[in-house]
């Protein structure tokens, strides 16, 4: 287990690196370093366009959404000087990107910093600070990736060598651990359930 540990953040560091060198590469290349440009979506530079029509074909094996982040990141690292932000580790840093204003992003990032919350603490307080905005996470879901989703999650957590492990892990858990996760599980069935409601409706 502290083998795999180790091997995974030492993964995630790698792709972290080269996300960000390509990013910073980008802006300078593409954008003359000019990060203002490089954050307004009604750009019209002829290459990054040409870079989006090409992103995930055989000339570009980068998802478009890789592309994005990676120029996004570079971008708000040229304009957002905070250490809270500078600190944060990338993929943290992404999920702050559809704040899309500076200032929320360096104020999120000092919550983020602060409280070291993990990523999916971090998700949840993007969620909440877009709402309190007005401007609900942009969701891009359709039924086959719905039942994909959810038939994923069922299949990793039935059955009973799923419960006898949770049953060990309890007992290696403190209360405060035991506490939180018991929270996310209840969030989890709530979600689960306002969707079964939703579907009903249909």
């Amino acid at each position: 287990m502290n083998e795999a540990c180790r091997l995974g953040h030492d993964m995630a560091d790698e792709v972290a690196s080269e996300v960000m060198r390509f990013g910073r590469w980008l802006l300078e290349a593409v954008f003359a370093s000019d990060a203002a440009a490089a954050i307004d979506t009604r750009n019209t530079n002829p290459v990054w366009l040409e870079l989006t029509r090409r992103a995930g074909g055989p000339t570009l094996r980068v998802s478009r959404h890789m592309l994005y982040t990676a120029l996004q990141l570079a971008a708000r690292d040229a304009r957002i000087g905070d250490q809270a932000w500078r600190n944060l580790d990338a993929p943290r840093k992404e999920l702050l990107l559809p704040l899309r204003e500076d200032q929320a992003i360096r104020k999120a990032a000092q919550h983020v910093s602060k409280f070291n919350l993990s990523q999916a603490r971090t998700r949840h307080y993007v969620t909440e600070q877009l709402a309190l905005a007005s401007r609900p996470r942009q969701v891009r879901l359709t039924a086959s990736g719905l039942s994909k989703r959810v038939r994923a999650l069922h299949e990793s957590l039935e059955g009973d060598a799923v419960l006898a492990k949770v049953r060990q892990l309890n007992g290696s858990l403190d209360a405060s651990a035991r506490e939180g996760m018991v929270e996310e599980v209840e969030r989890l069935r709530k979600t689960l359930g306002d969707l079964a409601r939703a579907l009903r409706r249909g």
